[in-house]
């Protein structure tokens, strides 16, 4: 068997450090009991390339983190509309092993699925608003800070259920950090695209 690691390291637009190892796919398995999210967040293991990847943000990488949460947080109060953020919450499809699980920067349950993680928390407490999250994707996940090793990451989130995407760069050119937000829909017919306000916060 290969055990040979390869191992590749970049630094981000804003700053953050991203980390990417590359193994034979039987050694997966193993890797996977470890706790990649202690040393960083956005981790990504994929099984059948024998992928893992993970990042240790930057300061404004952080800041961007938490101003979406807000956006999210208030224009949900607008809409009169629950939202439950999930953070840096790794997916994945339980009934497949080999499906390790992505991880966003951020992670939210909007409209009905924020109801029913409520309520599955107000009956059960965090043990069934775990078993609740489990079996059902986010409505909308978010990845600041996008590099060209992202470009996949649309289809994977959209295989897992997920309805929309938030990609958040920075505007090309000098001076302070600009954010410039593309937003996808994951479930549109023909496959992902860009649209111009969100379907799951609509107006936004």
């Amino acid at each position: 068997m290969n055990t040979t690691v390869e191992d590749e390291r970049i630094i981000g637009p804003l700053g953050s450090v991203f980390h990417r190892v590359k193994v034979n796919p039987d050694l997966i398995p193993d890797f996977a009991l470890l706790d990649w999210s202690t040393l960083g967040k956005r981790v990504m293991i994929d099984a059948k390339e024998g992928i893992i990847a993970w990042m240790s943000p930057s300061k404004t990488h952080e800041i961007t983190t938490r101003a979406t949460d807000k956006i999210v947080d208030q224009t949900g109060i607008v809409l009169r509309k629950k939202t439950v953020d999930l953070g840096g919450t790794r997916w994945g499809k339980p009934e497949d092993p080999k499906n390790i699980g992505v991880e966003a920067d951020s992670s939210y349950y909007i409209g009905k699925k924020a109801d029913g993680w409520i309520t599955a928390f107000e009956d059960g407490g965090f043990d069934e608003a775990e078993r609740f999250t489990a079996t059902t994707p986010p409505d909308l996940v978010v990845e600041v800070e996008v590099t060209n090793r992202d470009e996949d990451k649309p289809a994977k989130y959209a295989r897992l259920g997920i309805r929309e995407m938030w990609q958040v760069k920075s505007r090309s050119g000098e001076g302070l950090f600009q954010p410039e937000v593309t937003i996808l829909d994951l479930m549109a017919d023909g496959g992902q695209s860009e649209v111009a306000q969100s379907k799951v916060l609509p107006g936004l």
